[in-house]
């Protein structure tokens, strides 16, 4: 008896298990949406909303990071930066939609590496400009203040790539 219990009970455990694991892995979660139908679903912001939104955050950075006279001057080169990146995604975000509007038919792969290595040479330029003010503004800071810009202009700047960062209060 107890040598049949030691067999049957393993028995019932596989026969139970293979069910559940076929079950669970055929099943899509009832919310699985393509990406153009949950973008579809996000709520759209105007380009007076954007604004808005960059407003305060450029106002809650300067708060956050209490700058002094000498660093404010120091700023104004590095908001006009951000505020440059923001009217190019802008810009882009604009054309993007205009092409999904036209329903324009996909370029070919070679086009499309070359818009690509444009866009990637361009972001390049613009982040080397960035970084030439940025440098002196960052070295005026305490290490107080050094801190609080880890999170305040990562988040400022996107924080990450596509996707893969918080980005705070904007919609690409």
């Amino acid at each position: 008896m107890k040598m049949r219990a030691r067999f049957v009970a393993p028995a019932l455990l596989a026969a139970a298990a293979i069910p559940t694991i076929v079950l669970a892995q055929s099943q899509q979660p009832q919310d699985a949406q393509s990406r153009p139908e949950r973008q579809a679903q996000r709520p759209q912001l105007s380009p007076e909303a954007r604004a808005r939104l960059q407003e305060g955050r450029f106002a809650m950075i300067k708060e956050t990071l209490k700058l002094n006279d000498a660093q404010r001057k120091l700023w104004e080169p590095v908001e006009a930066q951000l505020r440059a990146s923001a009217a190019e995604r802008q810009k882009l975000r604009e054309e993007r939609q205009a092409a999904r509007q036209q329903n324009t038919a996909q370029p070919a792969l070679p086009e499309r590496l070359d818009r690509a290595s444009e866009r990637m040479a361009k972001r390049a330029a613009r982040m080397k400009a960035f970084a030439e003010v940025f440098k002196p503004f960052y070295e005026s800071l305490d290490d107080e203040q050094k801190a609080v810009a880890g999170i305040v202009l990562r988040q400022a700047r996107g924080g990450g790539h596509r996707g893969h960062g918080h980005r705070w209060a904007m919609q690409r």
